[in-house]
């Protein structure tokens, strides 16, 4: 019997659990708590503070400054809240484990921007939300509030500043993680801050510019260019007609719509330097003629020469030069909706772009002033609408804001003060004069027809590593002519002459395709479709041109490659793509040298 009770008591022993072991199981389920709760409070956190911040923009643009204090101030607090979290040691701590942390590694950088975005940005927007929001800016006759843009200006400048830094932050955050909603809520906030950095950018230059570009301080004038992408030039397409615009007080008005077919064939030149003459000049006569005044891609060329062409057809000195084109137009056309011509069609954002710059080139193959006229028509009843009562601007805004972004609009002041502020921007549509790293491929029509509706043009811009001086770098344009195998008329087929000759079957385009590279590289190779070809060479705005012309048959891509040694410069990699018809691309694969 006693051997029995003392074999059970030895079993119980040996049972018995040190109280060590407790203590530790009690701290590690307290951690996990610990962990679970400030997990809970830091995702909670960031979106509620991400939601409320996408409703502060939202009551900024409906005018609604209260509404919108208090979403920026609920922000606020749940940002502080997800911040505190994303700094307590039991974060850090797991944060730190290799593949287990990697969401921790997310959430935390994500939480610090919205914190930052409520802060910087959003709280000081709050208090300029009337020029934020285009209805309270814009009168239903048109007119601007000139004076609550440029009273708002300098705290646009700061929040728009704010929030390009941000941006820049968001970029640099790789979202990508095992945990699917944390990678929704990066990608999420990203998106936000991008559209609302642009919105910002946008708004703080037309704040700078605007008052003074519009009148508040004498009338002004603009010579406004419609572009016709179906025949390519460098800042888009060959001006298919134009318009005068008055602008006084805050109020525009459209004094003249004219036809190209309006303006002389040729003018008194203008001296743009000796690259451009180089460039341009023999060829094209580009200062003179206004078929060619924007075979440059840089577009204060084009407004230096339009400006010229107008005053010696007019005796008018404008103050500046826009350009658009029917892409720019189907976005406006989205937001105010169709308009209806004399004879009941209706044009709409779906038909605007293949009417003008194909459609209509077919339907009056015979009668190219009928066709100026139907065009002419569009263009009057186009302004007409947008003259009138707006009932979302907002909507507008933005949708002019595509078109400046994609490059389907351009503006060029005369005003040097005004142009120092537009210069750098995408609306400037500039070819720098820096020497980051630099690609850019522009088209101009090589045959007088109007086949480039039908071109796609991708770019893709590589280089090595950043060490030494120089390093190899490599640009490659691909063209393909999606044109249908048919007969065309001769005015879009291509009128050939002794110069621009080629063979192939109905629709086979011809082009001159330039390369601009980055200040100071030199070519090794270039070859088309893997042969190896000369290239002519030029020089605009410090950067190397090769060019030549290209002629590609219907269904096919004809790929364009420089192999080039440049400099190692410091600064990001930049691939503008020419506006066109169908959307193009640039890809990117340079090295930032600016730490190196």
């Amino acid at each position: 019997m006693s051997t029995e009770l003392e074999e059970t008591t030895a079993a119980r022993r040996r049972r018995r659990v040190p109280i060590w072991v407790w203590v530790v199981v009690i701290v590690l389920l307290g951690l996990v708590a610990w962990f679970g709760w400030t997990v809970f409070t830091a995702y909670k956190g960031l979106s509620s503070a991400r939601d409320d911040a996408l409703a502060a923009r939202s009551a900024i643009l409906a005018g609604n400054a209260d509404e919108g204090r208090e979403h920026v101030a609920d922000a606020t607090a749940a940002s502080s809240d997800a911040l505190d979290a994303t700094e307590s040691p039991i974060w850090k701590a797991v944060a730190a484990i290799p593949g287990v942390g990697s969401p921790l590694e997310v959430v935390g950088p994500l939480t610090g921007l919205v914190h930052d975005l409520t802060t910087e940005v959003l709280q000081p927007a709050v208090e300029v939300g009337a020029v934020l929001n285009p209805s309270e800016l814009r009168a239903d006759d048109g007119t601007i509030d000139l004076g609550a843009l440029r009273d708002a200006s300098p705290t646009l400048e700061q929040v728009s500043v704010s929030a390009g830094e941000l941006n820049d932050r968001a970029e640099s955050i790789d979202t990508e993680s095992y945990l699917p909603q944390v990678t929704e809520a990066g990608d999420s906030l990203k998106a936000q801050l991008d559209d609302l950095s642009g919105l910002l950018t946008n708004t703080s230059l037309a704040s700078k510019i605007l008052p003074d570009m519009l009148g508040e301080n004498a009338p002004q004038s603009y010579f406004l260019a419609f572009q016709t992408n179906a025949e390519s030039r460098g800042t888009g397409g060959l001006m298919g007609g134009f318009a005068i615009i008055d602008a006084d007080r805050g109020k525009i008005e459209l004094d003249e719509l004219a036809k190209n077919s309006e303006l002389r064939r040729n003018y008194d030149p203008i001296d743009l330097g000796a690259d451009f003459a180089k460039n341009y000049g023999n060829q094209y006569n580009a200062t003179a003629n206004w078929q060619n005044a924007n075979v440059s891609s840089h577009f204060p060329y084009a407004g230096e020469i339009l400006r010229s062409i107008w005053q010696q057809e007019s005796g008018q000195s404008v103050d500046g030069v826009l350009a658009t084109d029917p892409v720019a137009l189907s976005y406006i056309l989205g937001v105010v909706g169709p308009v209806t011509l004399a004879d009941g069609e209706q044009v709409t954002e779906d038909n605007v772009v293949n009417l003008t710059q194909s459609e209509a080139y077919f339907r009056f193959a015979d009668d190219n002033a009928a066709r100026k006229d139907y065009l002419q028509q569009i263009a009057a009843r186009v302004f007409s609408k947008v003259e009138g009562k707006i009932k979302n601007p907002a909507k507008l805004l933005d949708a002019i804001g595509r078109g400046v972004s994609e490059g389907h609009t351009a503006v060029w002041s005369a005003d040097p003060a005004v142009q120092s502020v537009l210069s750098g921007t995408k609306i400037a549509h500039e070819v720098p004069d820096d020497p980051a790293p630099y690609a850019s491929v522009i088209v101009n029509n090589g045959a007088g027809g109007k086949l480039d509706y039908y071109l796609k043009r991708d770019v893709t811009y590589t280089a090595s590593s950043c060490v030494g001086d120089t390093r190899t770098s490599q640009i490659t344009a691909t063209v393909t002519n999606t044109a249908p195998a048919q007969d065309y008329p001769r005015y879009i087929a291509g009128r050939q002459n002794e110069t621009t000759a080629y063979e192939g079957p109905p629709g086979t385009n011809r082009s001159v395709v330039s390369v601009l590279t980055t200040t100071g590289s030199t070519l090794s190779k270039a070859t088309i479709d893997g042969q190896q070809v000369f290239l002519l060479t030029g020089q605009e705005r410090n950067h190397p041109v090769f060019y030549t012309p290209l002629v590609v048959e219907p269904g096919q891509t004809k790929t364009l490659v420089l192999d080039l040694v440049e400099p190692t410069a410091a600064g990001a990699a930049r691939a503008p793509v020419q506006p066109q018809t169908l959307d193009g691309t640039a890809t990117i694969d340079v090295p930032d040298c600016s730490g190196s």
